[in-house]
C-alpha cells in the first residue's frame, strides 16, 4: 500500500494519495482478514470504514463528497461478507457518477470473489454467527 489505510471520515477528497487512477474503500474488517487481502491493494490508497460502527449518514456524505470532488477514475470496494456491510456497495454504487466500481465480497474464511449485489445465505448465516454468537 502507498499509505496505511485512512479513515473514510478523515481523508480529505483533494489528499495527494487519491490523485491514482484506482481507489480502495475497504470495510474495516476486511482489511485484516488475512495478509493476501492486504496485498491486493498494491500500491492504491485504501479507505476504510464500517457502516454498523459508523454514523452511516456521515460515512455516505463523505463518500458522496470524494465521488464528486476525487481525482481518480474508478474504485474497488471490498466488504465482509455479513449484510450490514453491504452499505458500502451501496453507498459507492449510488454515487459513482461516471467513475468504474468493482465490487468485492471477503468471505470470513478469507476467500475473495466478486460482489453480485445479492445477500446470499451464506452472508446471512455469517451475520448470525458474528452478532449472535451461533
Amino acid at each position: 500500500m502507498t499509505q496505511w489505510p485512512v479513515k473514510i471520515m478523515l481523508v480529505h477528497p483533494k489528499a495527494d494519495f487519491l490523485k491514482d487512477d484506482e481507489i480502495t474503500i475497504a470495510a474495516d474488517c476486511a482489511v485484516l482478514v488475512n495478509r493476501e487481502i492486504s496485498d491486493r491493494f498494491g500500491k492504491k490508497a485504501v479507505l476504510i470504514g464500517c457502516p454498523m460502527l459508523e454514523d452511516p449518514k456521515r460515512v455516505y456524505e463523505k463518500i458522496q463528497m470524494l465521488m464528486k470532488e476525487g481525482e481518480f477514475s474508478s474504485v474497488q470496494v471490498f466488504t465482509m461478507e455479513v449484510p450490514c456491510c453491504q452499505a458500502l456497495h451501496m453507498m459507492v454504487e449510488r454515487e459513482k457518477g461516471d467513475k468504474e466500481i468493482r465490487r468485492f465480497i471477503v468471505r470470513v474464511n478469507g476467500n475473495v470473489e466478486e460482489y453480485k449485489g445479492k445477500i446470499d445465505e451464506s452472508m446471512i448465516e455469517a451475520e448470525k454467527k458474528a452478532h449472535r454468537g451461533f
